[in-house]
Formats: structure tokens, sequence, C-alpha cells
């Protein structure tokens, strides 16, 4: 099956969903499920400058590509940089968040269908992770 391209980081028939319901954890955050097979998901995300994601962690792992735009992903303790084209692994039960702190980001997130839940941090793990690294304040201190 064919999951045709239409340009500005968008596929016919594939429609914007919501990235989590009842949830002030993030801001600014799209979400298109561009694949739902049998036992994978193949999903496109786009945060707006200024948005991020959750700061989440869960048993699976998933792995990104970013295809648009350049921002931060925190993964635990630890801050990176990334531009179009870059791939982050991202392993079990890491805290993880996406900022788009200097322009709109989008990017390509696969995952297996049959998945546990996102798990919230708790104010005790964040501050852990600011007593680790204090530069993470920034990142840590909204939508938590």
């Amino acid at each position: 099956m064919l999951f045709k391209y239409i340009g500005n980081f968008r596929w016919k028939d594939v429609f914007e969903k919501p990235y989590k319901i009842n949830d002030n954890s993030f801001l600014n955050v799209k979400r298109f499920e561009i694949v739902k097979g049998k036992d994978v998901e193949f999903r496109y995300f786009e945060i707006e400058k200024g948005g991020y994601s959750s700061l989440e962690r869960h048993e699976h792992e998933h792995i990104v590509m970013f295809i648009k735009g350049r921002g931060i992903v925190l993964i635990e303790d630890e801050t990176y940089e990334f531009e179009p084209f870059d791939v982050i692994y991202i392993q079990s039960f890491k805290a993880h968040r996406f900022i788009a702190k200097y322009e709109d980001i989008g990017f390509i997130c696969v995952v297996k269908k049959d998945r546990d839940r996102p798990q919230k941090l708790s104010e005790k793990e964040i501050r852990d992770l600011i007593n680790k690294n204090p530069n993470l304040k920034e990142f840590l201190k909204f939508g938590v």
C-alpha cells in the first residue's frame, strides 16, 4: 500500500489526530499516523516553534528521524541539538522530550503497535535530573 506524499510534510488521506487528550504537559504538537501496520506504527509529529512534547518515559523503545527544522531532544540528563535527517534511538524507560526551540520541527517515529503507555515523571524524578545537570532546568520548567 502506498501512502502518497503530497508536499509540505503531508500525505494523502492522512489527517491530524490529537497528540494527547486531557493533558497539558505539551504545547503545539500535531500527530499524524501515516501507517498503522499489524505490528508497527509509522507516525509523523510536528511541533511549532516554542512548543514541546510531553516529558515522559515508557518501556517501549523507539527510533526517531528528524526531517524538518532544528531543535533539541532531551534524553534523561542530556540534551542533543538536531537537524534534518539526524536519527535518535530512545531506549526503554529513558525520560525524553522534544523541543522546538529554534523553529518548527517535524519527525518520523517508528514504534511497536502493542506497547505500554507513557509515564509522567514525578517531581522528585525531575529534581533528580536537574541535580545531575542544572542546565536542564530550562527544558523542564514548562508543562511537566
